[in-house]
């Protein structure tokens, strides 16, 4: 009699075994950005950051900022736009995706630097 509970207690120490093992994966993001400059002959055009973040599962509700402009959250598709009130100055801008869990897994996090050029 005295096998059933040693028996009973080698099996919960494999399942507690296989739960810990269980691991979680960690899903590369990429990141696409372009600076899109205002039409020069219009007086009330806007600078742009427009940029997507991928892949498809951890795409969407991504937090995505630009030091030095500020912060927005990814559409459905991955798609983020920063409309500036005027033009951007000439530099280098990082653009960053933060981490993300997705279940179990997690998507990582993503940066840039994009340089805009001397205007002329």
């Amino acid at each position: 009699m005295k096998r059933i509970p040693t028996i009973a207690a080698l099996v919960a120490c494999l399942t507690i075994g296989l739960v810990s093992t269980a691991q979680a994966d960690t899903i590369g993001s990429t990141l696409k950005v372009n600076y899109k400059p205002a039409d020069p002959d219009d007086p009330y055009g806007q600078d742009k950051f427009k940029g997507k973040v991928g892949p498809a599962e951890c795409a969407k509700n991504r937090k995505v900022s630009i030091k030095g402009i500020g912060k927005e959250k990814t559409d459905e598709k991955g798609k983020f736009d920063f409309t500036l009130s005027g033009t951007a100055k000439p530099g280098k801008y990082k653009v960053k995706v933060a981490e993300k869990s997705i279940g179990d897994d997690t998507c990582s996090k993503v940066k840039v630097t994009l340089t805009v050029a001397k205007a002329g």
